[in-house]
């Protein structure tokens, strides 16, 4: 009985280790664990990584994941971005309308706001105001 319970206890880890450790290959294995803000390069979101980067413990109160197109790459809060992510993501901006320089998706992988430019304030405003977030603020999750 010990060995089974050691076995068990060393699968638990593994299980959790490699669900911890899973490369994010598409937009939706994100859905259902973050929020993200994808922004496309333009004059209105220069600096957009800048921000993002400075507001770092208020993006992660809100499980928030950011993505930058500089134009030039994809700059993220995310360590890696794999070929997979960045391509969902490019396609996303590119369908939009030329001024949705800013899209916010929810965690249940809808678009909640299409912007011109990247207003930190409203959009934590929007994020605070959606259902499931205020559960999260409810029970400290």
């Amino acid at each position: 009985m010990h060995n089974v319970r050691r076995f068990l206890a060393t699968l638990l880890v593994l299980v959790s280790l490699t669900a911890y450790g899973a490369e994010m290959n598409n937009l939706g294995d994100y859905q259902w664990k973050n929020r993200l803000i994808l922004v496309q390069a333009a004059s209105e979101t220069e600096g957009a990584a800048e921000i993002l980067r400075d507001a770092r413990a208020e993006l992660d109160d809100r499980d928030v994941i950011w993505f930058v197109n500089t134009g030039e790459g994809l700059v993220s809060n995310q360590a890696t971005v794999s070929g997979g992510v960045e391509h969902d993501i490019n396609e996303l901006l590119a369908k939009g309308h030329s001024e949705d320089r800013v899209l916010l998706i929810g965690k249940d992988g809808g678009i909640k706001s299409r912007e011109s430019s990247l207003d930190l304030d409203a959009i934590f405003r929007r994020i605070d105001a959606m259902p499931m977030r205020i559960r999260e603020m409810r029970t400290g999750d």
